[in-house]
């Protein structure tokens, strides 16, 4: 089942309960369909809750899973989207801590992440800064805090995308236990249509 098949199950999910509220037809066999029209509760919420409203076409697309549903997946996807403020805030942080009010938290395809100090400001340098690369007229450093935001940043996307597969497989193992119910709704929708179109039919030939 792919990401938008599950969409428009909860949409009919939805539509199905409002259907079902209407208990006092005139005759038993459409008071019957409306009873099977009830959605399972918990396949219903866990749809809307964990699928995104317009997810990618495919799960390796990414974007299948809500914002809100997975803490993991929402700082993952917090890391991408944040990285320059998370940057930042730390330069500010640590100019107020270190006092050297030209350092700058940067970023290079080669180094990665690292804390840039001129040499004139070196016997400020914390004990917990530890030496990335050595210039003519600054030293970059590295700290832990920073060490792991780069880890996590480095491999966010493709961390993400994973987190997302397998949060996909849950959602689809947790609706397994509902199968019964909702082929109960699938009939009872095409039993309710059936009438519909004969119904139609039976005014207009």
């Amino acid at each position: 089942v792919r990401p938008r098949e599950l969409v428009a199950l909860g949409l009919t999910l939805q539509k199905s309960e409002l259907l079902s509220r209407n208990r006092q037809a005139p005759a038993a066999l459409l008071n019957q369909i409306f009873a099977g029209l009830e959605p399972p509760q918990d396949a219903m919420a866990l749809l809307l809750r964990a699928i995104h409203p317009e997810p990618g076409a495919l799960v390796r697309d990414g974007g299948v899973i809500a914002n809100g549903f997975d803490a993991e997946l929402d700082e993952l996807r917090g890391i991408q989207t944040n990285c320059d403020a998370f940057l930042l805030d730390l330069e500010t942080r640590e100019k107020t801590r270190t006092g050297i009010s030209n350092l700058r938290v940067q970023f290079n395809q080669v180094h990665g992440f690292y804390i840039e100090v001129t040499s004139s400001h070196a016997n400020k340098v914390p004990d917990d800064y530890r030496r990335r690369q050595t210039l003519k007229n600054a030293e970059r450093f590295i700290t832990p805090e920073l060490k792991t935001f780069e880890d996590k940043a480095l491999s966010a996307q493709e961390r993400a995308l994973q987190r997302e597969k397998y949060l996909y497989e849950q959602v689809l193992d947790q609706l397994q236990p509902h199968i019964a119910a909702l082929t109960r709704v699938a009939h009872a929708i095409a039993s309710l249509d059936a009438l519909c179109a004969l119904a139609e039919r039976s005014l207009t030939l």
